[in-house]
């Protein structure tokens, strides 16, 4: 880790069409907030409303991400929709512009940017989705010591990011959403409240 005032871990969630329902699902199995950072991007378009909705239905701090935010043990970043975030010197940046994803945002560049700034603290979730962006961020973050674990392809809406990432790639754990808070929770522990 490069930053000394930074966490250890860092959470990264990824999903698409499907993904809504399984976030809500693991924000509802968290007792407390996790004693890392969460930030989740799916794929959205610019007036989505995600971060309201899940301000609505959790007791979480939910925030939607502004460009130059520092990642925060306990809080929920929400990558707002059709903008692309990544890492950069310890804060989540925003662009308009991936050179190669047509998703938006590319979960692959912030999963990538992910393991390159919290190397074996970093965790990847993928979860409900079409096509396959994901799993070269997946890749990434084994590659460089981090654990990435995956929503259960029986158990998603759409399973097809999902199975990219079982099929190329070595998740610690394929699990049904409300499970997957459960094992975030035995690696990262919570903040009591």
């Amino acid at each position: 880790m490069t930053h000394a005032d930074a966490p250890d871990s860092l959470i990264v969630i990824g999903g698409s069409a499907g993904a809504q329902q399984p976030v809500q699902e693991m924000l509802a199995a968290l007792p407390n907030p996790l004693a890392a950072p969460i930030i989740i991007a799916l794929h959205s378009v610019p007036m989505s409303k995600l971060t309201e909705l899940l301000q609505r239905n959790s007791h979480h701090d939910i925030r939607r991400v502004e460009d130059g935010d520092t990642p925060e043990a306990g809080v929920i970043h929400i990558v707002p929709g059709g903008r692309h975030a990544f890492l950069r010197a310890g804060k989540i940046r925003l662009s308009d512009e991936v050179e190669d994803s047509g998703f938006r945002p590319s979960i692959d560049m912030l999963f990538m940017t992910a393991a390159a700034q919290y190397g074996p603290g970093a965790i990847g979730v993928i979860l409900s989705g079409m096509l396959k962006d994901g799993m070269r961020g997946c890749q990434v973050i084994y590659d460089l010591g981090g654990r990435s674990i995956v929503q259960n392809p029986d158990d998603a809406l759409y399973d097809s990011m999902p199975a990219a990432v079982i099929r190329a790639d070595h998740p610690r754990a394929i699990l049904s959403a409300s499970e997957l808070s459960e094992w975030l929770i035995s690696k990262v522990g919570t903040i009591e409240t």
